[in-house]
């Protein structure tokens, strides 16, 4: 099917309009779109040819409930339309997966208060994160992979505008800066997610971060964070995955010992020192597939032989560290999936890291876990 999509009967849709098939449109969005009284949803997905924006007559639209635009080409994007993002019954936002650039107005005079889900991800929006949407009653707020920038943070007390927040992803960004403000720790009766990794953030991690007693994920990888884990990280009795590779932090990591829900631990490539503690996934159940990823620090000492015994323990990845010579014992070369450490560490491991060796060696010296698609961020 190849046509405009001003040759389109608008006026013949009730409710939903849906242009979620490939079918070669062209052309822009007409501004009749905005007339559609009874349009609840609008869905625009996978048509690569369209051009222009959302039409900015949006008012007479009472009753829509959500705009969803995925997968499009290069030349659909520009501002969301604030009239649409003032209409009292809308609800979901999702412009996702796509070519072309878009962009948040600065202002919006009145955002809806049934506004519960923003996702924005991969759609090349850029300037900085406006302060109305801290004001909104957001859910799930999701501007992963874009190019905003500016302090990722502006004030402490906009922390206390997403009183029902249970998602938030700036991931991937790379030019959101500053620090984890102390008043984070006011989000612990609703956050479930908190993903910022792969931008500018610096600091240490706040005490206040354990009062997130909610909290199942917190990425902060690819950042310049520095300093130890607060000992309060062991009130975090809810989370699943700790995602801290590639900053600086350092000192010991004993407090996960007694985080008891813990599936996934991702501290590659920082400068945490000292023994590895024994009692990581010690109250986790058997059915839960376990990561653990602690290369490229400066532990030392022996490998715990508890590890051997953890079941469902798929990766190891100890490399790039200080472990006595053949500390690993073959129950754990047995028992664990995939173990990468230093040859010198481990004489039963099948594939092992020698920095001295080939290419190929030095590739498995270096090899980490991918956090983002190991945990399905990247599908929201």
């Amino acid at each position: 099917m190849h046509a405009s999509i001003m040759h389109y009967p608008l006026h013949h849709c009730h409710s939903y309009l849906n242009h979620a098939v490939k079918n070669n449109l062209t052309g822009t969005l007409p501004p009749e779109l905005g007339h559609l009284i009874d349009l609840a949803d609008i869905l625009v997905e996978q048509q690569e040819h369209l051009s222009g924006s959302l039409p900015p007559m949006m008012p007479n639209l009472t009753l829509i409930d959500s705009v969803s635009i995925l997968f499009n080409g290069p030349d659909f994007g520009g501002e969301i339309p604030k009239s649409l993002l003032e209409l009292p019954s809308f609800t979901y936002l999702t412009i996702k997966q796509n070519a072309g650039s878009w962009s948040l107005p600065d202002n919006v005079d009145r955002i809806s208060p049934n506004i519960t889900n923003l996702d924005l991800s991969t759609s090349g929006f850029r300037g900085t994160i406006p302060r109305w949407i801290y004001e909104s009653n957001v859910v799930v707020l999701d501007l992963a992979f874009n190019e905003f920038q500016g302090p990722i943070f502006p004030e402490d007390e906009i922390i206390d505008f997403l009183p029902r927040i249970e998602l938030l992803s700036y991931h991937g960004n790379r030019h959101l800066y500053g620090t984890l403000p102390d008043a984070l720790g006011r989000l612990g009766g609703t956050l479930k997610v908190l993903a910022l990794g792969d931008n500018q953030i610096g600091g240490s991690l706040p005490e206040s971060i354990g009062n997130l007693s909610n909290l199942e994920l917190l990425s902060l990888n690819d950042n310049a964070m520095t300093g130890s884990l607060p000992a309060t990280l062991a009130n975090m009795t809810s989370l699943s995955h700790l995602v801290l590779s590639s900053n600086s932090f350092r000192g010991s990591v004993n407090v996960l010992e007694s985080m008891k829900n813990l599936t996934s631990v991702l501290i590659h490539s920082n400068e945490f020192s000292g023994t590895l503690p024994g009692g990581i996934f010690g109250g986790v159940s058997s059915d839960s597939s376990l990561y653990l990823d602690v290369g490229n620090n400066r532990f030392s000492g022996d490998i715990p032989t508890s590890y051997g015994n953890v079941p469902n323990l798929t990766f190891f990845g100890a490399a790039r560290n200080n472990f006595n010579d053949n500390t690993v014992n073959n129950i754990t070369c047995d028992n664990v999936e995939f173990t990468i450490m230093d040859c010198s560490a481990c004489s039963c491991c099948n594939v092992c890291c020698d920095p001295s060796d080939d290419l190929s060696s030095r590739e498995i010296c270096d090899f980490h876990m991918d956090s983002f698609r190991l945990l399905g961020l990247e599908c929201g």
